[in-house]
């Protein structure tokens, strides 16, 4: 489970354009879940101000 603060990170790495396995290392959470929302986030359907 991922709280807010963790969704932000990702969202933020993401940005950034870091790889999914940096990110997964970063963010100490599971490569599923970052590629998950660097999917919505390519489909539009994660609205995050960040």
């Amino acid at each position: 489970m991922m709280d807010k603060k963790q969704v932000l990170y990702v969202v933020k790495l993401l940005r950034e354009g870091h790889s999914l396995t940096k990110i997964t290392k970063l963010a100490k959470i599971n490569v599923m879940y970052v590629s998950v929302i660097r999917k919505l986030m390519v489909m539009d359907l994660l609205n995050i101000e960040a």
